[in-house]
């Protein structure tokens, strides 16, 4: 069952579970006026009875016809003495003789059931001066009151009924009216699973409710789908692109030594080492699309307290040795004491610091500075630098700048990707300032976690 049909029968319900008791309880209280009424009506005939007629005449055997002049439609008049007798009667129906008589000393008034029909009995006492000397008696069958009942009971039905037609006509389109938005979804995300083509719900900016929220957050979930497939495709690309340029060297060095190396030792020498040198190339790569694919579900941190300080300098230390190019060390804090995951601290260091090496000429500097919000590390070279145009796309997977496009640095792209997901999972960024010809500088900017305590 759909949740708008689910939605709708429970409103109905819902009203119908008011309806119903508020239909009974009007029922009961207009049954109780209209009788109270009925016999307020029967005391009001037996009053005029009395200011009318003497006690005399009202007791006197034999004088009926003077209770015929006051006797209505489906009602019957007696009188009684004190001990229960009936003096005179007045009736038009036998029906009510079943009903005892019954001598009381003061005025009574209340209704019974006699064959299934509801009769009104009024009492009064014949009074003269303080003496009683018997009782005036009403019986009378309720028809004006089981008219009116009956008249309730239908208007009551077809106001019911109606009531109830509107009810679930009005459910069923508002169902349809709140859950449209959901049906859309639910149509476009068949259409998007059929096709494979993202779309968007059609907003009403003129309704800001939770659903206009829903179909809202849904477009962006669709443009973030897009997104991302987008980058899923240009890494396909890309990779496959890399492999391929790896797989093609392979291909035709051993096609050179199938042909000529065998006979030219030297010929062969060199293909297997172009051999040995893709395929560690190759392995670094898919080392780091493993890496950075580990990066892609946030991984998390393991936390330390450790001397950023000292941290940079050993990265600096273990790099020196690979290149003729200085590297300077300046920092404004001797030693500088953070929480964070050592590990990928470094990480990022070095690959910055390699970058900087790849691409520099003669001096690559490193600087470390605190903020009263932040943590910066600057690293600059004085290298051949990276186009405007091209600085947007840096940090995306396998891409390097035309003019640094060199196999020979062993660059895979990945590197810049890999930093700025590890900088981002320590809620940090990093940005690349850079001039053709004057050098990049690259800037890590990391949150305020650093302690004051003495160096570790």
């Amino acid at each position: 069952m759909k949740i708008k049909t689910k939605a709708s029968l429970l409103s109905f319900v819902w009203l119908i579970s008011i309806l119903l008791p508020l239909t009974f309880a009007i029922y009961v209280l207009y049954a109780r006026m209209e009788k109270e009424e009925e016999i307020a009506t029967l005391e009001s005939a037996a009053n005029i009875i009395l200011e009318n007629t003497s006690p005399t005449e009202l007791l006197q055997e034999g004088n009926t016809r003077i209770l015929r002049k006051y006797l209505p439609d489906h009602t019957m008049i007696r009188t009684l003495d004190r001990s229960s007798e009936v003096i005179n009667l007045a009736s038009h129906t036998f029906e009510f003789f079943v009903v005892p008589p019954k001598h009381t000393d003061s005025p009574e008034s209340y209704s019974q059931e006699v064959n299934h029909e509801t009769i009104l009995i009024v009492r009064t006492p014949i009074r003269q001066g303080a003496n009683i000397l018997g009782t005036l008696e009403l019986v009378s069958e309720a028809s004006e009151l089981k008219e009116n009942l009956y008249r309730l009971v239908s208007i009551m039905c077809v106001v019911t009924l109606t009531a109830m037609l509107i009810s679930i006509s009005a459910s069923f389109l508002l169902s349809k009216l709140i859950f449209m938005p959901l049906s859309r979804m639910v149509q476009t995300l068949k259409e998007i699973q059929t096709n494979l083509q993202i779309k968007k719900l059609p907003l009403n900016h003129k309704s800001k409710d939770e659903l206009y929220q829903l179909s809202e957050t849904f477009n962006h979930l669709m443009e973030r789908v897009e997104t991302s497939m987008q980058k899923q495709r240009q890494f396909i690309s890309d990779a496959s692109h890399e492999f391929k340029t790896s797989l093609t060297i392979l291909e035709g060095y051993t096609s050179l030594i199938r042909r000529w190396g065998f006979e030219e030792i030297d010929l062969h020498k060199e293909a297997l080492t172009a051999i040995h040198e893709e395929c560690i190339r190759m392995k670094h790569v898919t080392y780091q699309l493993l890496e950075l694919a580990d990066l892609e579900h946030e991984g998390q941190l393991t936390m330390s307290r450790f001397d950023l300080a000292a941290l940079c300098k050993e990265s600096i230390h273990l790099l020196q040795p690979l290149s003729s190019k200085e590297i300077r060390f300046i920092s404004s804090e001797h030693h500088l004491i953070i929480e964070a995951d050592k590990m990928k601290m470094k990480q990022v260091i070095l690959i910055i610091l390699d970058n900087a090496m790849k691409y520099g000429k003669q001096l690559i500097e490193v600087y470390l500075t605190k903020t009263d919000s932040s943590i910066s590390i600057r690293i600059k070279d004085d290298g051949i630098g990276i186009p405007p145009e091209e600085l947007p796309f840096v940090f995306e997977r396998f891409y390097r700048v035309d003019r640094s496009r060199n196999r020979q640095t062993g660059g895979s792209g990945l590197g810049l990707s890999i930093a700025k997901r590890l900088v981002n999972q320590h809620q940090g960024t990093i940005e690349i300032h850079s001039e053709l010809e004057k050098g990049t500088e690259v800037i890590i900017s990391y949150p305020e976690m650093i302690s004051t305590a003495n160096p570790l």
